[in-house]
């Protein structure tokens, strides 16, 4: 019979976990470049950036699930002790388990469940972080430059990209495209308004793949200047009557057409050195990803130093 404390288990639980499964990014850009998006042209992300997210969400999860099988199969064998299960019959041996460990067996559930909704929001702000740079749209992102430092720029801990980057929003938080990535908003939906009112910018964007949001809680974040934006099957299924829902290829759009607001705008000596300090802050971060990390090598390039 195996000796193992509930504490005990679930650090092994948590540990194995960390060994076993790629980081949500990894497995994001990993589909991304196994689908092609690579080598696609800035355009193709332009008119197809639903297509994109739903793909690369439906590859991921095909490479997962099977992991996630695999994983929940040997994390429930440590909890066996071979010889004794030996002397049982199968239903005897059934029985056992699951009267001896319901707390054990409980908790891996619940850290599969937990786990599984982390990694989903994450992969999905992978997603849409990969979309625009394959547009060939900068931005800055709170994942690779870090939570501390969006929030003490005012960008707040929600804010999960922003474009063209941290310093434009500092130096012109209205010209600037603020992006929160949510694959469902449930309760927490009331946050996104009060995070937007301390950022003092013009709008956010909320991307999201909620198909159940009412037209109470989207008039509600209109009014806030969040716009609610999802795939276009998303929006002709659940949001046709309410044109206030965007779509992505809208998003990459509005991003692209706020690239042109910048083209004639002088920065200091000072704010090129502080783009040139985050950019390569996030090259640090891809240097395992060819793709981005080529991407921020150009958007360092295009720097008038």
């Amino acid at each position: 019979m195996a000796n193992i404390s509930l504490d005990e288990y679930k650090n092994l639980v948590k540990e194995k976990r960390k060994e076993g499964f790629k980081q949500p990014y990894d497995l994001v850009y990993d589909n991304f470049i196994t689908l092609g998006y690579d080598k696609a042209p800035k355009e193709f992300f332009l008119s197809n950036a639903s297509e994109v997210v739903e793909k690369l969400r439906n590859s991921c999860w095909s490479e997962f699930q099977p992991l996630e099988k695999d994983f929940t199969s040997k994390m429930l064998k440590e909890l066996v002790d071979d010889e004794y299960i030996k002397t049982l019959t199968p239903i005897e041996a059934i029985t056992w388990f699951v009267e001896e460990f319901p707390e054990h067996i409980y908790a891996l559930t619940l850290s599969n469940t937990q786990s599984r909704r982390s990694r989903a929001c994450k992969e999905f702000e992978s997603i849409i972080e990969l979309i625009l740079i394959g547009a060939g749209i900068p931005l800055d992102s709170q994942g690779n430059i870090g939570k501390q430092e969006f929030v003490n720029k005012g960008l707040g801990k929600l804010v999960d990209l922003v474009s063209l980057g941290v310093l434009e929003y500092i130096v012109n938080k209205r010209n600037t495209v603020l992006i929160s990535a949510k694959t469902t908003l449930r309760e927490r939906w009331q946050e996104v308004p009060e995070e937007m009112g301390r950022t003092g910018a013009r709008e956010m964007f909320l991307a999201t793949l909620d198909t159940s949001i009412s037209s109470d809680v989207l008039n509600t974040l209109y009014e806030a200047n969040i716009q609610v934006t999802t795939t276009k099957n998303i929006k002709e299924t659940y949001y046709s009557d309410n044109e206030r829902v965007l779509t992505f290829e809208k998003l990459v759009e509005i991003c692209l057409d706020n690239v042109s607001h910048w083209k004639n705008f002088n920065y200091t000596v000072e704010q090129n050195e502080q783009m040139i300090e985050l950019i390569t802050k996030q090259i640090e971060k891809h240097q395992n990803h060819k793709f981005v990390e080529e991407y921020y090598d150009e958007r360092l390039k295009n720097i008038k130093k």
